[in-house]
């Protein structure tokens, strides 16, 4: 079983990670002046803001403000993670590092895409408030789960799951994160995802110096039985 301690899916706060990002390197030339009189972007842009100016001084204020009063808020999957692969496949989320794996068979994986197909456009669909969605979300999570245990998932399934599966993370998450550390900002990894494989990713890729004091994640934790370690 799990236990849940997120439903639903996440909301995205990479925004949050970015103005962090921006206090970190403001000061340094990773940053330049764009027409705006108050904003500084990276260039070249890779998001879209409505209203830069007002992004801008929001960020100035948290640069002024100083760590002291910061605090970062982010999303797991495709937040501190890319969406999509070097090679430019779709990149595997919490969840699909386990159903593309194939420790736990061709059946399983048959149902993990198919429930993948049926939830993810409504997940993505810009169509439905996000009050619609939720329903659909719980629905998903629930049966994914559900088949996981179902299936036999092990404790080893995680971390030999999370070994085989190429993980990278966007561009520039070690230096920010050292920041973050440095300074000692609270930084919450808020996940709908699954904090065993958040936690083996980490430690597959930057060991037990990631786990800093300043850093939390508030995910779903499995429970698996002590005696025969299945979920």
């Amino acid at each position: 079983m799990l236990r849940s301690l997120v439903r639903g899916p996440a909301a995205s706060l990479f925004p949050a990670a970015a103005m962090a990002s921006y206090y970190a390197t403001s000061h340094g030339n990773a940053t330049t002046r764009n027409e705006s009189s108050v904003g500084f972007v990276r260039q070249p842009a890779r998001a879209i803001i409505a209203n830069p100016d007002a992004f801008a001084a929001k960020l100035g204020r948290m640069a002024a403000d100083g760590p002291s009063q910061l605090l970062v808020i982010a999303d797991f999957d495709y937040t501190l993670t890319p969406y999509h692969t070097p090679t430019g496949e779709h990149a595997h989320s919490c969840h699909g590092i386990i159903s593309g794996s194939g420790f736990l068979g061709h059946e399983f994986q048959a149902k993990a895409n198919a429930l993948f197909q049926q939830f993810y456009p409504i997940e993505i669909s810009p169509l439905l408030t996000q009050d619609e969605k939720e329903p659909h979300m719980v629905q998903w999570w629930e049966r994914s789960h559900k088949i996981m245990v179902d299936y036999g998932l092990h404790a080893h399934h995680i971390k030999d799951a999370v070994a085989n599966a190429d993980i990278t993370f966007r561009d520039g998450f070690q230096p920010l994160f050292a920041s973050l550390a440095k300074a000692n900002v609270p930084t919450l990894i808020f996940s709908a995802g699954l904090a065993d494989v958040i936690q083996a990713v980490m430690n597959k890729n930057w060991g037990a110096s990631f786990w800093t004091p300043n850093v939390h994640v508030i995910s779903n934790v499995m429970e698996f039985d002590p005696t025969t370690g299945r979920l």
